[in-house]
């Protein structure tokens, strides 16, 4: 019982100092240059390159909105040059990270298509 009151505290502590909605996904702009954003799109780009094998390189965030749900769904957007892609064209990206409220994550989509 200890245990839920706890997580129960700290998730709503986490809604009244970041303004978290719930509900739907909201834009996150002061999250673009967030060393943790950019952790995320790299872990990301590390499980397209084993799943789909799709090196990318030069990440950049264009988008982050979040979802409060038992944790938090970050939904980001970025662009990437694939490795081996010598035209230099630009590929964008959309990947959806729960993260959990222990810090656990999973990559529950992630795609890609060249502009």
């Amino acid at each position: 019982m200890f245990k839920l009151v706890a997580v129960l505290l700290v998730a709503l502590l986490v809604v009244a100092i970041h303004g978290f909605k719930v509900g739907g996904y909201t834009d996150r702009p002061e999250l673009l240059e967030d060393s943790s954003t950019k952790a995320l799109v790299q872990y990301v780009a590390e499980h397209l390159a084993l799943e789909q094998k799709l090196i990318l390189d030069h990440l950049k965030v264009i988008r982050v909105q979040t979802q409060v749900v038992a944790g938090i769904n970050y939904k980001l957007d970025f662009t990437a040059q694939p490795a081996n892609d010598i035209h230099g064209k630009i590929t964008t990206c959309q990947a959806i990270i729960y993260v959990r409220f222990d810090s656990t994550r999973k990559i529950t989509s992630a795609q890609c298509s060249q502009a």
